[in-house]
């Protein structure tokens, strides 16, 4: 019985075994590479897969063959096509990392696509194992290129990371697609004459370097030439557009295509509304408090007003620090220079106040200091006589003097010559310059504060009406649809 089970036992050890060597053969079978250089025909099933046949050319047999000298001819320095060369570009924005009021620029990066026709480089007759080959870039040095360039950058280079960024495909009819990941740093000049609600237009301009409209016809792309990858927001600015545009330019030495990408941007004006215009709002509220201190507080509303003023003017200077010295008018000077005049208007509105108020208090002390009207000017230097007519004490009514006097004249008169009195001497101590400029004597410092705390904020009022409704409509209406910057605003 037991050595029956070991023969049984023995048995199913050995088919086990069978079987497990079969599978390994076959698991071995199916992950052996076909031979090199012997790949297969390009074809494909129902899914897109890639099917291979045997006997096809690999890419590198295919790549000696064609810019090989001895073997092709292949000369980069000749133009694939004695007629001329038809390149076409695209562009694709990666983003658009900066740009810089102060140095006038912008950054971005970029794929920059340009494809011609070689028919040198077809290969469809090699029996190639695929339609197109992606090669490496130092391939790119062996054959014919239009040598482009952004001529109107400032800087401008090729990623390298971790290696160079370029893409090099051909097709087998002798289409060559490249393909330059680059950064650069362009102009920008900038129109700053409605900052912060500006609307700025910054281009790159996109040539042969080498070759005139006579042997490179350069075009951008049929179906849209700019694609915007991702997202591009920057702190400061928005994207709003961005155009394709080409044109011959004229040099000494023939007709040149270049293709220009303008970029529209539009400025976020947030920040300088709570950095500049709240604060600034704050300061001119602020300096009108000093209407309804009356004319008791002149130190203080001095000060107020003269600290008012140093806050706009530290204001004022903390922004435009940041700004290009431009030589004409930007929206923010004209806000800041109009605060500016507010404040100062308070101030001589202080001045105006204070100088009524002095001669109000002179006045009053005038007249305090001025003997009573039983005593008018007219007797100041008459000596007294037991003699005279006027010895006899004047009858008193109600404290008043009887309408006549011993001498016939009336008392009325005589208090109007004090009066004028007083007036005379008052007009005398009055600055020159009242000679000229008249000034109403009954102007009460009080009524010209109250009447400063109600126009004043009108004013100011209408004056945020005209800016506001001036800039902003400007904003509104420039043509965010064409390349060159159309100002329809000052």
């Amino acid at each position: 019985m037991a050595k029956r089970s070991a023969q049984y036992f023995s048995c199913i050890f050995t088919v086990y075994c069978f079987l497990w060597y079969c599978d390994a053969n076959a698991i071995k079978s199916t992950t052996d590479w076909p031979p090199r250089h012997t790949a297969t025909q390009f074809d494909q099933d129902s899914y897109g897969n890639t099917m291979y046949k045997q006997g096809c050319a690999h890419d590198i047999d295919v790549v000696n063959q064609l810019v090989d000298f001895d073997k092709s001819g292949y000369n980069k320095h000749k133009l694939p096509k004695p007629d001329g060369m038809k390149v076409r570009v695209d562009t694709w924005i990666q983003a658009i990392t900066s740009i810089s009021e102060s140095t006038q620029d912008f950054e971005v990066d970029l794929y920059i696509n340009e494809m011609w026709e070689d028919p040198r480089l077809r290969f469809d007759h090699l029996n190639p194992c695929k339609p197109n080959m992606s090669l490496d870039n130092s391939l790119l040095e062996k054959l014919w290129t239009p040598n482009t360039c952004f001529i109107n950058s400032k800087e401008a280079f090729i990623h390298q990371s971790p290696f160079t960024n370029i893409f090099l495909m051909i097709y087998n009819n002798g289409s060559v697609w490249t393909n330059y990941r680059v950064k650069l740093t362009g102009p920008c000049q900038m129109e700053l004459q409605r900052f912060p609600m500006d609307v700025q237009k910054c281009s790159l301009t996109f040539e042969s370097f080498n070759y005139n409209i006579a042997e490179v016809h350069m075009v951008w792309a049929d179906a849209n030439p700019i694609s915007i990858l991702g997202a591009t927001e920057l702190p400061d600015f928005t994207l709003v557009n961005v155009l394709a545009s080409s044109e011959e330019t004229q040099y000494p030495a023939g007709y040149w295509d270049e293709l220009t990408i303008t970029f529209i941007f539009k400025r976020r004006y947030g920040w300088y509304i709570f950095q500049g215009y709240i604060p600034t709002y704050l300061i001119i509220i602020i300096s009108w408090i000093s209407f309804h201190l009356g004319t008791v507080a002149l130190p203080a509303r001095t000060m107020l007003g003269v600290n008012a003023l140093i806050a706009m003017t530290f204001q004022f200077g903390n922004i435009i620090s940041h700004l290009p010295r431009v030589s004409y008018i930007k929206a923010i000077d004209i806000w800041m220079l109009s605060g500016m005049t507010f404040i100062f208007a308070s101030l001589l509105e202080l001045a105006v106040v204070g100088h009524l108020s002095h001669l109000k208090t002179k006045k009053q002390q005038t007249k305090r200091d001025t003997p009573s009207h039983r005593s008018s000017p007219i007797f100041w230097n008459r000596k007294y006589d037991p003699n005279s007519k006027m010895a006899h004490p004047l009858p008193l009514v109600n404290d008043q003097w009887h309408d006549q006097t011993v001498l016939g004249g009336s008392l009325r008169d005589v208090t109007d010559l004090s009066y004028s009195f007083q007036e005379l001497q008052l007009k005398q101590t009055l600055p020159l310059w009242h000679k000229f400029i008249p000034v109403k004597q009954d102007w009460d410092p009080e009524r010209i504060d109250k009447m400063s705390a109600i126009f004043f904020p009108v004013i100011f009022f209408l004056f945020n009406l005209l800016y506001w409704g001036y800039y902003i409509g400007c904003s509104r209406s420039t043509d965010i649809t064409k390349p060159t910057q159309q100002t329809v605003c000052l």
